[in-house]
Order: C-alpha cells, then sequence, then structure tokens
C-alpha cells in the first residue's frame, strides 16, 4: 500500500501531489544557506539572506496545486524561487520575521479534517440557477 504520508519537497514525494515545498534547482544548490524545519503544526523556512548577495527569494502559491502542478521554472524573475503547496499549506496565515541577516517564515499547515473539506468543496459541481442573455 503506498505511504500517504505528505513530504516536504516535491523531490522527495513519492506521488507528486503530497509535498509542502517544490523549491527551484538554483535554490536547492544553495541548500546549505537555508533550511526547512517541520513542525506538527507548520513549516518554517530559514534563510542566510547575506548569502544570495541581494538576490530576492521569491515564494509562490498556486490554489488547487496537486491539481494542476506547476513546476517551478528557474528564470531571469524568480532566480531563487520556491512554491507552496495549498492544497496542505494555509498561506493565508503566512508569518514571516526579518532579523539583520535572517528572514525566518512560517507557514502553517491545513489540518486533516480541513483538508477532507477542502477536497470535498472542490469536487461540488457549481449549479447555474439562471442565466440572461442580451
Amino acid at each position: 500500500m503506498a505511504s500517504k504520508k505528505i513530504h516536504l519537497f516535491r523531490q522527495s514525494a513519492g506521488n507528486p501531489g503530497k509535498y509542502y515545498i517544490n523549491p527551484s534547482e538554483k535554490l536547492m544548490s544553495m541548500a546549505s544557506e537555508w533550511r526547512v524545519v517541520e513542525h506538527e503544526d507548520g513549516i518554517e523556512m530559514i534563510f542566510n539572506r547575506a548569502a544570495f548577495k541581494g538576490i530576492v527569494i521569491f515564494g509562490t502559491y498556486y490554489n488547487n496545486q496537486a491539481i494542476g502542478d506547476s513546476e517551478n521554472m528557474d528564470d531571469d524573475y524568480r532566480v531563487y524561487g520556491y512554491i507552496m503547496n495549498t492544497d496542505f499549506l494555509d498561506v493565508k496565515k503566512i508569518k514571516c520575521e526579518v532579523q539583520d541577516v535572517v528572514t525566518e517564515t512560517y507557514i502553517p499547515k491545513i489540518k486533516g479534517d480541513e483538508i477532507t473539506k477542502k477536497k470535498n468543496k472542490s469536487k461540488k459541481k457549481k449549479k447555474v440557477v439562471g442565466v440572461q442573455a442580451e
């Protein structure tokens, strides 16, 4: 039977849809300058900004990530970036703290029962009750 575990990174996920963070290849190449800690209720990302020499680290998210998964491409706009999976992370409640050269970002996890409700809600078809044409 396949594991139902949600993996920290997309690269290590047995099922590409069951992960929290999808870091770009360039961000992974700087792995010694940032870390991710998984807590019971969230994910904490800690970056040494001095090592990135003023280059911005972009965090993005897409709704229904597991359904329409996006590759995290290294391009000129997003040199160091990561995608947050909104199927398992509550990106609306992100907390970020900047201290000197360290940035700490905390992203709460969505609880198991909330994930089930979210999936059931997305499966429901919207009913059209009336349309007016001109």
